[in-house]
């Protein structure tokens, strides 16, 4: 048997597609989230309070063409996971999953062993876990719902001879102490009340990532962008630290105690230099919490025009109409073979 080293220098080696996906309008989801929300609220003080926010479990049909753009921007992909609380998208009927490569993948397959943390609420415990997928290829890319291609990617872009392509810039880790922290609640549920806004303090998340990979200074800023993983690394992490993925995926809902798999899994390739970085490059964010409609509109152009390879939309419950009708004709333009 070939040297597990070389195995991962292949290029050759399959690449998957992991997208974690909630239909939070499902009424049975709703009344299980609530039931929980109350012991969750009882029990933790580092409750993120943006955790249970509604729009963190709003369907808004973002899916659809995220799987639809991975087919058509990168055909490579060899099976797109859909991680699910025993939910499936409508449209995702079983001649279409076949069609597509889409494989059904419930939290009870990634928590095998670990049923005490079910129900889980939380998008940062699921993706503690991602790599307990069954047959997960050596080499993924993992998508939130609402990230999309929007340009033709070739497996470079992500992997490059073992070694993981990541975009962001690096910043500095500034101590969270409870002054910052209690004024980081005071933002949130300001931003939330007359704003609209929901912050979910991914900075800490990344820096706490970045300081339990072994990184105590700096750390590599990442935007919302796909993530290109190494299977074994959070593998080889999680068997010399099972506390920590025990302590991690202990929480239902978000918690300012958590780091996330996925950036711990990049600065651990930083560290060991099994990293290639670059620049944010051709990423587009659209967001319907702050986006005017002029921004938006000068977005979607830029995406026409084939200026962007990574889009990510949020909040496209809170677009305006026309906004969110001319946004939707774009995509189903853009995802059309």
């Amino acid at each position: 048997m070939p040297a597990l080293t070389s195995i991962l220098d292949s290029q050759d080696l399959p690449i998957d597609a992991v997208i974690t996906w909630v239909d939070g309008d499902d009424p049975a989801h709703q009344h299980k989230r609530g039931l929980f929300a109350e012991e969750s609220v009882s029990d933790s003080d580092s409750l993120l309070l943006t955790g249970n926010d509604e729009t963190r479990f709003i369907d808004n049909g973002e899916i659809r063409f995220t799987i639809l753009s991975i087919r058509k921007f990168a055909p490579w992909i060899r099976t797109i996971h859909i991680v699910t609380d025993h939910q499936i998208p409508g449209f995702l009927t079983e001649d279409v999953r076949k069609k597509l490569g889409v494989n059904i993948v419930y939290h009870t397959h990634l928590f095998e062993g670990y049923e005490w943390a079910l129900p889980t609420f939380n998008s940062r415990t699921l993706e503690t876990a991602i790599w307990r997928i069954p047959e997960l290829a050596p080499q993924f890319i993992y998508f939130n719902d609402d990230f999309l291609l929007a340009s033709p990617v070739e497996p470079k872009h992500f992997f490059v001879k073992g070694k993981v392509v990541l975009r962001g810039q690096w910043k500095s880790i500034a101590a969270y102490g409870p002054l910052r922290m209690r004024i980081n609640e005071v933002l949130n549920i300001t931003a939330r009340r007359f704003l609209g806004i929901t912050r979910s303090m991914n900075l800490l998340l990344q820096t706490k990532s970045a300081q339990k990979a072994g990184l105590q200074k700096k750390y590599y800023r990442i935007p919302h962008v796909p993530h290109p993983i190494k299977t074994v690394t959070l593998q080889r992490f999680f068997a010399e630290n099972g506390d920590d993925f025990v302590e991690n995926i202990k929480h239902r809902f978000r918690s300012t105690e958590q780091f996330s798999g996925v950036y711990l899994a990049h600065h651990l390739e930083i560290k060991h230099k099994n990293a290639i970085l670059k620049g944010t490059g051709k990423i587009v964010m659209i967001n319907g919490e702050t986006d005017i409609s002029r921004v938006i509109r000068h977005k979607i152009q830029r995406i026409k025009r084939g200026r962007v390879r990574f889009l990510c939309i949020q909040g496209l419950e809170r677009l305006a109409e026309t906004d969110r009708n001319l946004l939707h004709e774009s995509l189903e333009e853009l995802v059309r073979d």
